[in-house]
């Protein structure tokens, strides 16, 4: 380990060429610390959202796992397993749609499904004590975390803390939604869950970021970027920064901050050999800072949570033209909001229950083609019809 390392390396690479990502990879790794893994066994961790094209840029890039992996090989790792679990597709699916699995298979890496899950602790948590995390991470001395950089219509961003919740094993993570429906909460227990994941190293695929309506349905937006940390926080304070995010204004990435010791108003940490200035995007598709949610409403009387609904409130929007009736929307709802209704002329049609909806956007996440949107209503009836 290097003993005068950045704390977030930020390296150029303006596209997946092997030789180029494999240079990135490796200087990151050095300027940011990177650890003695010599015999060790390490579980990697992409983001496989969901069965998506690499093109799409929702899914880590199979050139930079694969240039990951040889990294991991070259420094002496015994033995290295990759997984992830989708929200509600099998990982291997997914990972074959987004090119991930063979990799694996390419560099003798073990692929997990993340089937199975076992007790694992979070004594420092502030929200959650303890989680059911995939059990493949009891059998590893190190996770090697590998987020790609996207907006994220809950939580606005997305990075290296969020893509460690896609260890909890399979519809599990539905119900933390449900179980924690506020954004504020659902935040917390997102970095309750990081910091008790240790030890753990990020690089984050920045090659191409998602802007928009991320994490699954937004634009690919050519950011040309590797960063590197011991640190997720920081990492992803820095990623946020880059892309125009305030992330002092991200509930959750002040909170991480505050956690390892850092003011939200003015940290201080170092970066290099590029800087949050030089690498800035430039006009990149951000989403809105606010997302009230009828939990933080509740103090006030009857009408005027529902005046305050009306005019801050937003849910998902369903789109009947571009729906293509596949149900995964309402496989994953937590709060059972959702039913699909196929009319005799071919439409498919989303029928949501306004009262059950806890706006986590689950749906907007998972949807394949587009077909759910985010937008304010005038009135939120009770549901939009009597749900069977």
């Amino acid at each position: 380990m290097s003993t005068d390392a950045f704390d977030v390396s930020i390296e150029r690479c303006p596209a997946y060429q092997q030789d180029s990502v494999e240079r990135a990879i490796a200087s990151a790794a050095e300027k940011a610390g990177f650890p003695s893994i010599d015999g060790k066994t390490i579980l990697v961790k992409p983001n496989i959202l969901n069965a998506s094209a690499p093109e799409k840029a929702v899914t880590t890039h199979p050139v930079f796992l694969a240039a990951i992996l040889r990294f991991l090989r070259e420094k002496g790792a015994g033995r290295i397993i990759v997984g992830d679990s989708p929200g509600f597709q099998p990982g291997s699916s997914a990972g074959k749609t987004a090119g991930l699995y063979q990799v694996a298979l390419d560099v003798n890496a073990e692929w997990n499904e993340f089937k199975q899950g076992s007790l694992h602790q979070a004594p420092a948590g502030k929200l959650v004590k303890s989680f059911v995390l995939a059990d493949v991470l009891e059998t590893c001395d190190m996770v090697v975390n590998l987020p790609k950089l996207k907006t994220h219509r809950l939580m606005n961003y997305t990075g290296a803390m969020k893509n460690l919740f896609g260890l909890i094993p399979g519809l599990a993570k539905s119900a933390m939604h449900l179980r924690y429906p506020d954004k504020e909460q659902f935040g917390t227990m997102l970095v309750d869950l990081a910091l008790s994941v240790v030890p753990t190293f990020t690089f984050m695929d920045a090659i191409v970021a998602m802007e928009g309506e991320g994490p699954g349905n937004g634009t690919p937006y050519p950011l040309g970027l590797v960063l590197a940390s011991a640190s997720m926080p920081l990492i992803d304070w820095t990623a946020a920064s880059i892309i125009g995010y305030k992330p002092e204004k991200i509930p959750y990435l002040a909170d991480a901050m505050q956690r390892i010791g850092k003011n939200p108003e003015n940290p201080e940490y170092s970066c290099g050999p590029e800087s949050v200035q030089t690498v800035r995007a430039e006009n990149f598709k951000l989403l809105p800072y606010e997302m009230a949610h009828p939990s933080a409403l509740k103090a006030l009387p009857g009408f005027l949570q529902k005046l305050a609904v009306s005019a801050t409130m937003r849910r998902p929007i369903f789109h009947e033209k571009k729906c293509i009736g596949c149900s995964a929307c309402v496989k994953i709802c937590p709060g059972k909001a959702l039913v699909l209704d196929r009319k005799a002329s071919g439409i498919n049609k989303i029928l949501i229950d306004d009262a059950a909806c806890i706006t986590c956007f689950c749906c907007h996440e998972v949807c394949p083609v587009n077909a759910i949107s985010a937008g304010k209503v005038l009135h939120r009836p009770r549901r939009d019809r009597k749900l069977p």
